[in-house]
């Protein structure tokens, strides 16, 4: 996705979403590969949705930190 200078809230306008949203759901983007690959192959922690992720306000930047948040090794 091209930005080109966008405001968040300007994407989340384009995405017809709100801005609040829209933030979440970029931090996804943000985490640890290693947490993407037990998610597709379905070896997380049955508690772990997507609807807890977006709601998960704080996900540390570091992956080995989001890892032990999200109790994925």
């Amino acid at each position: 996705m091209r930005g080109e200078g966008q405001t968040i809230t300007h994407l989340a306008q384009d995405a017809r979403v709100t801005g609040s949203y829209f933030t979440r759901v970029l931090r996804l983007s943000f985490l640890a590969p290693e947490i993407l690959k037990a998610i597709l192959r379905n070896r997380h922690p049955i508690e772990l949705s997507a609807k807890r992720l977006v709601n998960k306000t704080r996900l540390p930047v570091a992956w080995e930190a989001q890892r032990a948040l999200l109790d994925i090794s």
